[in-house]
């Protein structure tokens, strides 16, 4: 199914995922898509859940990782997963903002964030920040962060480059603002900006 939303995606952007169109690409009924999925918007909500599912077993499948790296290794698997198809991402991306919880992305975003923050309290319970960091509020400005990024690309307004230079020294600005050293030289020193 989901490969059906993939392949009209990219060949004719948002625009072509209908659901009647859906039905014909994966030969299942109309009503058993609305039964299911409610409506495009709950379509695309789950096509981007099932890319979050395909994002952690990326990450579970990597050796253990130091707290923080688990946030940089999704949002590594993220960018990887978005240069291998940017023309069914591009306008998901782009439409993402109006949907309802964080950034738009509905339970999606708040399962992004429970992972942020379960790396942030791994941080948190070595002692790697300056005080008691509210690792709630701090997982949802790094996505926030991330997410307003993503959608200016998704418009045009950057291109794909500057979108991962400038989301790599924001993640570690963002964490270094908190960390105690020596993690928060590693994360200055992450950003590029510092040597």
């Amino acid at each position: 199914m989901f490969e059906a939303v993939r392949t009209l995606i990219a060949e004719g952007g948002i625009e072509a995922l209908t659901m009647r169109r859906l039905a014909e690409r994966a030969d299942v009924a109309v009503a058993t898509l609305y039964n299911q999925f409610g409506d495009r918007q709950g379509l695309l909500v789950a096509f981007v859940d099932a890319g979050l599912d395909e994002l952690e077993e990326r990450i579970d499948a990597l050796p253990s990782a130091e707290p923080i790296d688990v946030t940089r290794q999704l949002f590594s698997a993220l960018d990887d997963e978005i240069t291998d198809r940017p023309l069914v991402w591009r306008p998901i991306f782009a439409m993402l903002n109006a949907g309802p919880g964080a950034h738009g992305m509905g339970d999606v975003g708040d399962r992004v964030v429970a992972i942020i923050r379960a790396d942030l309290d791994k941080a948190a319970a070595s002692d790697m920040f300056v005080g008691d960091v509210d690792t709630e509020q701090l997982a949802r400005h790094i996505l926030n962060s991330r997410m307003s990024r993503l959608e200016r690309w998704a418009l045009g307004i950057i291109d794909w480059d500057l979108y991962v230079q400038s989301s790599q020294i924001g993640l570690e600005l963002i964490v270094a603002s908190v960390l105690v050293d020596p993690h928060r030289a590693d994360a200055l020193a992450r950003s590029g900006l510092v040597g």
